[in-house]
């Protein structure tokens, strides 16, 4: 008898094209004399197939938007296109579970992968009437997914399965076969992510982050924060508001976000930008260094609330689902302390014209710079 061992992957939604296996099973036997059975397909565990190492599976859910059932047999010789409908015993899902939970056990520390069920159909046709040979095809359509809390984060698509032949009677031979099908898609996820796990983003299991800031001085309109280089007034090159302000300075925060895999810890590059733009900030042409001061104190509290973030970042507790939400949020609410402290600066100081409260906040702005590491 001959079969054939079809399937194809996707992820991220990409298809692979088909790879045809070809492999020699038991010869068809004597096909007239085997009792036609209606029972429902059973779906044994004979024994372990393998353990996996890098994950185990917590569950088995059905996707399938066909719940017609599972198997269309051929009973005879005589049935042309009038196939028998059947089931696999306990149920299609139910069948499954049991089996891959039995086939494939594995400790529960690991990953936790799901296995969407989104088809599963055996198909049959009379290949040869006269000799009473039945061919049919066995289709799987898996989604492998990683659990990660409340979300299912799909990882590999499994569509595949094998083609066989029987003797008319021997429906005994679908258990294996399909045994076989479901065996083929445990173990091309199996290889897979033994293969991609060090180095998928997705299959990390802890993160560590990487800190630092932005190294470029300058750019044509930018100027990133650096102890060693002050603001100047060549740096205002904005059109002045129609205001009673003396100078205006356009200073704010960013980050940028990168990831890599490294042993199966995933490392962020958090990248921090403290700048000012400049022809967003501007300056009248009577401002003096007391006023130059004044603008400069509002970079530098750009620049604690970064080294604040920095602070509260490396405190989190961060995994491979969350890292990004958090740092986001953490971000945004820093952006927001920001501006009120800006807002209190500029209010307490006047704008600058209360030398007194200026000083005080001169001081206040050292001492925490100072604290926190900015010389």
């Amino acid at each position: 008898m001959i079969t054939s061992t079809f399937y194809k992957r996707y992820f991220s939604h990409i298809i692979a094209a088909p790879i045809v296996v070809l492999a020699m099973l038991s010869p068809i036997g004597n096909v007239f004399s085997q009792k036609v059975s209606l029972e429902p397909i059973p779906l044994r565990v004979t024994s372990q197939v393998f353990s996996p190492d890098e994950y185990f599976i917590s569950k088995v859910v059905d996707e399938r938007k066909d719940l017609n059932p599972t198997a269309f047999l051929v009973p005879d010789v005589k049935s042309g296109s009038n196939l028998l409908t059947v089931n696999l015993e306990g149920g299609t899902i139910a069948a499954l579970e049991q089996y891959i939970f039995g086939a494939y056990p594995s400790s529960q520390k690991l990953r936790s992968i799901v296995i969407k069920i989104k088809d599963v159909k055996i198909i049959e046709n009379i290949k040869d009437a006269r000799k009473g040979v039945v061919e049919g095809d066995i289709h799987l359509d898996f989604t492998f997914a990683l659990e990660r809390g409340d979300e299912l984060v799909d990882l590999l698509g499994f569509q595949g399965g094998i083609s066989y032949q029987r003797g008319v009677g021997q429906f005994y031979l679908l258990e294996p076969f399909l045994r076989r099908s479901v065996n083929l898609a445990m173990k091309y996820f199996d290889d897979w992510i033994e293969k991609d796990a060090p180095n998928n983003n997705l299959l990390a299991q802890s993160v560590r982050l990487k800190m630092r800031d932005y190294t470029r001085s300058s750019e044509s309109d930018t100027v990133f924060y650096a102890t060693e280089r002050p603001l100047t007034w060549k740096d205002f090159t904005g059109r002045p508001a129609f205001n009673n302000y003396a100078a205006s300075i356009f200073a704010s925060i960013g980050y940028e976000l990168n990831s890599s895999m490294e042993n199966g810890e995933l490392i962020v590059d958090l990248v921090f930008k403290t700048y000012m733009l400049k022809h967003s900030s501007w300056v009248r042409s009577t401002n003096n260094s007391y006023g130059l001061n004044h603008e400069q104190r509002h970079f530098d509290i750009a620049k604690i609330i970064i080294e604040r973030l920095k602070n509260t970042l490396q405190e989190l507790e961060l995994d491979p689902s969350n890292y990004e939400r958090k740092v986001s949020h953490h971000y945004l609410e820093a952006f927001r302390e920001m501006n009120r402290m800006q807002e209190a600066y500029d209010g307490q100081t006047s704008n600058g014209s209360n030398s007194s409260a200026q000083e005080r906040w001169n001081k206040k702005i050292d001492a925490e710079l100072n604290q926190l590491g900015v010389e």
